[in-house]
């Protein structure tokens, strides 16, 4: 879980996210809030009211894992430090670093977990159903060209209507659903016209 504490008009101010929870929490003084997921060309992002404040949590794939930032009015927030934390110096150096080998495989477990997250957010658990269908199309005709090129819009189409912004999740799966009946409906059009040549099939 990221934290940041910070200072706006004069009030202290706790955020926390827990980009492991699906969908993730997010927690401004310890209450739990709504956010908007929005997906962006650095990664996910998501958007809440702080006050009279637009703020927004930034997820950024790195090599070295993924990182979260908080922006607040497009300002980066930085994270305050600890003045309890100082550093002791070593008076010798461990020949086992056990401590530091637990923590390494905890961030790659956690970076692992992260990137599950995002594909998640991206491909919703319930867009498969949509999806699915949609790739019955190509096997059907024998992964013809044609049938090719219009399964993979069709795979957009829903990629892009399961991440509509400010819109429920039925509202969304029934959209997914409806770009699939439409696929198939090009489907049997293109058939029809024998652009798919289905041979089993005698009306075509």
């Amino acid at each position: 879980m990221k934290t940041w504490q910070f200072d706006l008009d004069g009030k202290s101010y706790t955020v926390s996210f827990d980009a492991q929870q699906s969908p993730p929490v997010t927690l401004v003084n310890d209450k739990p809030i709504s956010i908007t997921p929005k997906l962006t060309q650095k990664g996910q992002a998501y958007n809440f009211s702080l006050n009279k404040h637009q703020a927004t949590i930034q997820t950024i794939s790195t090599d070295e894992g993924l990182k979260v930032i908080l922006l607040v009015d497009g300002e980066r927030v930085k994270v305050k430090p600890n003045p309890k934390a100082e550093a002791t110096p070593l008076t010798h150096i461990p020949k086992y670093d056990t401590a530091g080998i637990f923590k390494r495989k905890q961030l790659h477990d956690e970076h692992r977990v992260d990137k599950k997250n995002i594909v998640r957010q991206i491909i919703p658990d319930w867009a498969w159903v949509a999806i699915i269908g949609i790739l019955f199309i190509p096997a059907f005709s024998r992964l013809q060209t044609p049938s090719l090129i219009l399964a993979g819009i069709g795979f957009v189409g829903v990629i892009g209507m399961a991440n509509i912004p400010k819109m429920k999740e039925i509202h969304r799966f029934a959209f997914t659903i409806m770009w699939m009946c439409f696929c198939w409906s090009a489907f049997v059009i293109m058939s029809s016209r024998g652009i798919i040549r289905i041979d089993n099939l005698p009306l075509f």
